[in-house]
């Protein structure tokens, strides 16, 4: 059985949600949207993506341009971040059990290769960027294709799973005909989450192992 893990990077992997929204409250004014109150944060936690932009009040034609100013005023905050769980000891587990594993993120590949440094987490084998929100499937489809060929093998043969904190990873992952697992520790809540119906839902890193075992792990 050929094995791969790709995790989103965002909430995910790095705390990146207070930096977040102070970036997206910075250019506002700028692109003419709405500001995220802070008071409102818990209920935006349980919106989809879709419902966020009109929240914010931004077309997504705007979308593209907004996103390239985001990754480039992440680009100064990246020495400050942190991950957002221990992930590490769950990521050499995985090697060990002969997995494969990558990022796929809407954040920039030079942002996430400069955290994963700073923060002695350069484990991945590959890392892929795209700058279209709503879009990750497209680019999980192609990981998938060019996974199951380089293999030999077809999805069938293949044990593939997409691992996020937001809605539109589970909703992407379904897509793109992968097993989703959702994290409670970024930024969609978990009852957010669990609306969507993952595979698997997880509290902690260390829950990974199990999936990665074939052991029984599920909602809870």
């Amino acid at each position: 059985m050929n094995k791969l893990i790709v995790f989103d990077f965002d909430g995910t992997i790095a705390d990146t949600l207070r930096i977040l929204i102070k970036i997206i409250n910075r250019l506002a004014d700028e692109f003419a949207y709405n500001k995220i109150r802070m008071h409102d944060l818990h209920y935006i936690k349980s919106m989809r993506t879709r419902d966020i932009l009109a929240y914010l009040n931004i077309p997504v034609l705007k979308l593209p341009f907004i996103i390239r100013r985001i990754r480039m005023e992440m680009n100064k905050e990246i020495p400050m971040l942190k991950p957002s769980v221990n992930i590490k000891p769950t990521l050499e587990a995985l090697n060990d059990e002969g997995y494969k594993i990558g990022i796929l993120t809407t954040n920039a590949s030079s942002n996430v290769r400069t955290f994963l440094k700073n923060n002695d987490l350069e484990l991945f084998d590959f890392i892929r960027s795209t700058h279209h929100l709503l879009a990750k499937h497209l680019i999980l489809k192609k990981i998938k294709r060019s996974y199951c060929y380089h293999h030999n093998s077809n999805p069938s043969q293949s044990m593939i799973f997409y691992v996020g904190d937001e809605v539109r990873d589970i909703e992407a992952g379904k897509k793109a005909g992968v097993k989703t697992i959702a994290v409670s520790w970024g930024f969609n809540s978990r009852d957010a989450l669990l609306a969507e119906r993952p595979d698997y839902i997880i509290d902690r890193p260390e829950e990974l192992e199990y999936i990665a075992k074939a052991l029984p792990i599920g909602y809870r």
